[in-house]
């Protein structure tokens, strides 16, 4: 492999870069995501009102011997309050639609992203790694090569390695 001796750590810091990136996205989506099921209870609970409110209403406003106008502009206002129930229900679809479920699905790229970014940090880290160790290997059997090279007498005294 032909690779200068700073190239690994090089791309370890660029690695560390992206991976830093994509927990950023990461949180950017959770973020968005939060915000996005936040609102849908928003509009879900405003729904949920309105059907409450014209429930109440048409519980309530049942008057015996009223006039034809009273009784259409009651019909009116009715159909009035069932237009904004069911607007509000099709404004929470609509919200699931086009806010939540793109925030949802974004906030899966990001995860993966962020998987990704991460194993590839890893792997240049293992590759610095195994490659420090082969290093530390190299330099110890240099040192004992060296050691038995030396005549019996003037060999220094067997000692303890420094393992890092």
């Amino acid at each position: 492999m032909s690779t200068t001796p700073n190239a690994l750590p090089s791309l370890l810091a660029l690695r560390a870069t992206e991976e830093r990136r994509a927990e950023r996205a990461l949180a950017a989506a959770l973020a968005a995501r939060a915000r996005a099921e936040a609102e849908e209870a928003r509009l879900f609970a405003a729904a949920e009102k309105a059907r409450a409110e014209l429930g109440a209403r048409r519980r309530a406003d049942v008057l015996a011997g009223e006039r034809a106008a009273d009784a259409l502009a009651r019909r009116r206002f009715w159909e009035r309050l069932a237009a904004a129930v069911a607007a509000r229900a099709d404004a929470v679809t609509a919200w699931r639609r086009d806010a939540l479920e793109p925030a949802c699905r974004a906030e899966l790229a990001a995860r993966a992203a962020h998987a990704r970014a991460h194993r590839r940090h890893e792997l240049v880290a293992r590759a610095l790694a195994r490659r420090e160790a082969a290093r530390r290997r190299e330099l110890e059997r240099r040192a004992e090569a060296a050691d038995d090279d030396r005549p019996a007498a003037r060999r220094a005294p067997p000692r303890a390695r420094n393992i890092r």
